[in-house]
């Protein structure tokens, strides 16, 4: 009813597909949750433009989909894309990049790049703290 209402390309139908995201993610249906997350991306940049906190968010989000995944390059890769975003329009930092920064260093984590993931924290933890 929603889409009918707004149209399929619109920023709160991206809104509802990363919420079901977040549902199916915790059903334990990656790959769908994934395919939604990828959706609403395209969604946004179509309706906000590539430089939005919104997009960056969301790419965020589809970062963890792939790391849950186990799609570590493509994770990372979203990740940096997502920060090079919030750095355009947020040259002052927030607490968004890190966010994504924790992010990151989870991932790094992961991937036993334990020197990596530390950096990414303690740049996060400056930031929150600011």
């Amino acid at each position: 009813m929603f889409c009918r209402l707004v149209g399929e390309d619109h920023d709160h139908v991206a809104g509802v597909l990363g919420n079901m995201a977040n549902v199916l993610s915790d059903q334990g249906r990656g790959a769908e949750a994934m395919a939604m997350r990828e959706k609403a991306v395209d969604i946004e940049r179509r309706t906000l433009g590539s430089d939005s906190d919104s997009v960056a968010s969301s790419l965020m989000n589809l970062g963890n989909s792939y790391h849950a995944q186990g799609m570590l390059e493509a994770a990372q890769g979203k990740y940096e894309e997502a920060l090079g975003v919030v750095r355009r329009i947020h040259p002052e930092r927030n607490a968004l990049e890190a966010n994504i920064l924790q992010n990151m260093g989870t991932l790094c984590s992961r991937q036993g790049k334990l020197e990596d993931a530390l950096a990414m924290r303690n740049k996060a933890y400056r930031i929150y703290r600011k």
